[in-house]
């Protein structure tokens, strides 16, 4: 007779191997099907997993699976050619670096042709050494060979740099140049439809192509470069005018006196803020006198002409019967007919073609840039302010200053809310040279901090001289401060310091001088587009000579 527990335990036993059966199906179904998906992103260094070692000397040709390599991604990602790939029709070829047992012999190079089918694979090119036993790696260690594999698969995802990455550059030859990071990153061939990321920084660094290399993407925006140009004032602003810039009146519409005689100038406006000198003024055809028989006058200027790199344009006007170059900064809401797109912080900017009419008279505006920061990148995709370095030309000569007047001698426009962030952290460093004209007093560095510059400003970093020993000195200056931004928002505030070396005896031997800051600087508006301006002031006895001041070196570097 069977024993009815035994029956039991039996059937229990079978269900539950069934249903492990049936869960464990499931489970290889899930799996496989997750295997066949493509990578959501992939390492760069999977790509540098590669190494194929050498069969004859000075030859680069083997069996032809030798060539072929399986990265170990985060999904299905088929096998490579390691010598070349195309992105779309164009061939690329993989720096491949050739690892020497005389490691003296070790280098780099590109091939010029490859060689790929069922019975040989490799590749030619033009090496400076003799290789008797070596090896083959990854050139880029990975990068190159992951761009193109990644344009394979559709949709694309970024390629990641790590510090593996990192360490794998480090241990590629050095010949016949050191393959650091960013030659690699600025070399490699790749298109707008993949990027990729370095997760080595904090925040992240993104990398995009801008046409013709791989370029860092700043969190703020605005323009890297290559070169600089400078963009050129506006024609003057003329009441004979019929084409561009013509100055009119008008007895309607205004509050201006009547009689009164007035002299204009106009500046163009970059897209990062930059702002060029005054259009001339010097001539009675920038002048325009108002009406005699009504104190409702206004007065208009039409915009002046298009200019390359031009986003936008800003009215300047003198007091009655001012002298050139006392104009000052006309921002009233209505000024312009259309304000330049996107430019709301900047202050008074005019769109392109669009007119300006000012009906009644201010005071207090920022007076005309002292000296030019409009300037224009000669190849361009993100940013000058991105987290390396930003440099500037030589800034103009100021010419002859009155003893006591600061004197700004070069600018720097940041993009709106650049500094708006609790931490924020810039270095700003340059050189320059002031003429003096008498012993006995000092020279005063300071550097200002305006969202309307000549109105609104926060001096954070001041350094005052020693006395300079004689007359008709040039005396030349270096300096390097650093800021940290302590509270953000309309009421931000910054703390800075730094020092400055003056040559005060005409020798190369320099007096250093430190700032003697204590506290945090402010009160300044963070959020709005903000001008660094470096300024110089001669003071006491201690005239700036015709020689005048200049910066001649001025470089911004992103810290934080």
């Amino acid at each position: 007779e069977r024993n009815p527990m035994k029956i039991f335990e039996t059937a229990a036993r079978r269900s539950l191997v069934a249903l492990a059966a049936f869960i464990l199906a499931i489970a290889c179904e899930v799996t496989a099907s997750a295997q066949n998906l493509p990578p959501t992103w992939v390492f760069a260094r999977d790509y540098a997993g590669w190494n194929i070692q050498g069969q004859q000397a000075n030859t680069f040709t083997f069996n032809g699976g030798a060539c072929n390599y399986t990265p170990k991604t985060n999904g299905n990602e088929p096998s490579f050619f390691v010598f070349g790939g195309t992105l779309g029709a164009t061939a690329v070829y993989y720096p491949v670096a050739i690892v020497d047992a005389n490691t003296t012999n070790s280098e780099i190079v590109t091939p010029t042709s490859t060689t790929q089918s069922a019975g040989a694979c490799g590749f030619a090119a033009a090496v400076q050494n003799q290789h008797i036993s070596f090896n083959l790696i990854s050139g880029t260690a990975g990068l190159q060979e992951a761009i193109v594999t990644q344009q394979q698969s559709t949709p694309v995802f970024n390629v990641i740099l790590d510090k593996y990455w990192y360490q794998s550059v480090a241990a590629l030859p050095t010949y016949p140049v050191t393959p650091t990071p960013q030659l690699i990153i600025s070399s490699v061939t790749g298109n707008s439809n993949i990027g990729f990321v370095d997760i080595t920084t904090e925040p992240w660094t993104t990398y995009s192509w801008n046409g013709a290399k791989y370029v860092a993407n700043a969190p703020t925006g605005s323009l890297q470069f290559t070169s600089l140009t400078a963009v050129s004032a506006p024609a003057l602003i003329s009441n004979a005018s019929t084409t561009y810039s013509i100055l009119t009146t008008a007895t309607t519409g205004g509050t201006i006196p009547a009689s009164s005689t007035y002299r204009l100038c106009a500046t163009y406006v970059t897209a990062l803020g930059g702002e060029t000198g005054c259009s001339a003024d010097t001539t009675s055809a920038s002048t325009i006198a108002t009406g005699g028989s009504t104190a409702t006058n206004t007065i208009t200027v039409t915009s002046p002409a298009a200019a390359t790199g031009a986003v936008g344009w800003r009215l300047y006007m003198t007091a009655a019967s001012g002298t050139t170059l006392t104009e000052i900064l006309y921002t009233p809401t209505g000024l312009c007919a259309t304000p330049a797109t996107g430019q709301t912080s900047l202050n008074g900017v005019c769109a392109i073609g669009s007119s300006a009419t000012i009906t009644a008279i201010v005071t207090g505006k920022a007076k005309v840039p002292a000296v030019s920061s409009a300037f224009l990148p000669t190849s361009a995709s993100t940013s000058p302010l991105q987290n390396v370095l930003t440099s500037n030309p030589p800034f103009a000569n100021t010419g002859a200053v009155t003893t006591g007047t600061a004197t700004t001698i070069g600018v720097v426009n940041l993009p709106a809310g650049y500094l708006n962030t609790l931490g924020r952290t810039i270095r700003i460093c340059g050189a320059g040279v002031v003429n003096t004209t008498s012993a006995g007093g000092t020279l005063t560095l300071s550097t200002n901090l305006a969202s309307v510059p000549g109105v609104t400003s926060i001096t954070p970093f001041t350094v005052i001289s020693p006395t300079i020993a004689g007359s008709a000195l040039a005396v030349n200056f270096t300096f390097c401060q650093t800021w940290t931004t302590a509270a953000t928002g309309t009421a931000g505030s910054i703390e800075a310091h730094g020092n400055v070396d003056y040559t005060v005896a005409a020798t190369a031997v320099s007096s250093p001088a430190q700032d003697n800051a204590v506290a945090v600087v402010g009160t300044l508006d963070l959020t709005a587009q903000d001008q660094i301006e470096i300024v110089v002031t001669g003071a006491s006895s201690e005239a700036i000579s015709s020689s005048g001041a200049q910066l001649r070196q001025l470089t911004v570097e992103v810290l934080q």
